[in-house]
């Protein structure tokens, strides 16, 4: 199985149709997707998907407010829808959709989106996320997304002194989920995100728990390329393979 990940920048825009190519040729199982839309570029996507196999469709758009960014869960197998949204986190409909997977007794796949900034809730954010993982009793899980953050002086090629990441991905990897692409690549400098500056960030990540983790057998990243051999997202896309659990 492979679920990937992307984040498509304000809904796609005009890259909607290579974007959705791009992900149809990285032949995924389940595709999650953040800053997904209700814009027609978006829509497009989750129509191509759907026109290519991926019929089983989520998504955490806000009907009323269609410009606003969401995330958007696509597979090949059935979803359960479980919870789009986190306790006490403003917003928190639009930037988490967590389902069970029929693909594989109990699997659930979460697909999250930290706000950047902390008065949109990236806090409060956080501390859900960790509670959710730490209360978690529902079988093997993946939780996958742009977490807007990284390791200090490791997933940053400019050090950054506000150390976002003792407040989810330590957490995380203390009770046990770990951070896949670290598990196979522990040292790699490798940013899926650049700033305006040219500073390369890895604010995307794969958390796995104890029950998935021995079906994963490889996490890596991949910008993806337009015909015109030109990125197709500001982010780079999270590729993540396992075997299914029996």
């Amino acid at each position: 199985m492979r679920i990937v990940f992307w984040n498509i920048m304000h809904g796609g825009g005009s890259r909607a149709g290579a974007i959705a190519e791009q992900i149809l040729e990285w032949n995924p199982d389940i595709v999650a997707l953040a800053e997904f839309r209700g814009t027609a570029p978006s829509q497009s996507i989750a129509r191509r998907l759907s026109d290519a196999g991926y019929e089983h469709q989520l998504s955490a758009v806000n009907d009323s407010e269609p410009t606003w960014n969401a995330v958007f869960l696509a597979s090949r197998f059935n979803l359960n829808h479980v919870a789009h949204s986190l306790p006490d986190v403003p917003y928190g409909d639009l930037y988490w959709l967590l389902a069970s997977v029929d693909a594989a007794p109990g699997m659930h796949v979460g697909v999250a989106h930290a706000p950047w900034s902390i008065y949109l809730g990236r806090l409060e954010y956080y501390a859900a996320l960790v509670k959710t993982a730490a209360d978690w009793q529902l079988g093997p899980a993946v939780f996958i997304g742009d977490m807007n953050t990284g390791v200090t002086g490791l997933d940053e090629e400019t050090e950054n002194s506000v150390e976002y990441h003792k407040t989810v991905m330590k957490p995380l990897e203390d009770i046990g989920w770990r951070d896949m692409f670290r598990v196979f690549h522990p040292d790699a400098n490798t940013p899926t995100w650049y700033s305006p500056y040219g500073n390369g960030y890895r604010l995307d990540q794969a958390f796995v728990n104890k029950e998935l983790q021995p079906s994963i057998y490889s996490c890596k990243y991949d910008w993806g390329k337009s015909d015109q051999n030109e990125k197709l997202s500001d982010h780079a896309a999270i590729l993540l393979d396992l075997e299914l659990p029996a």
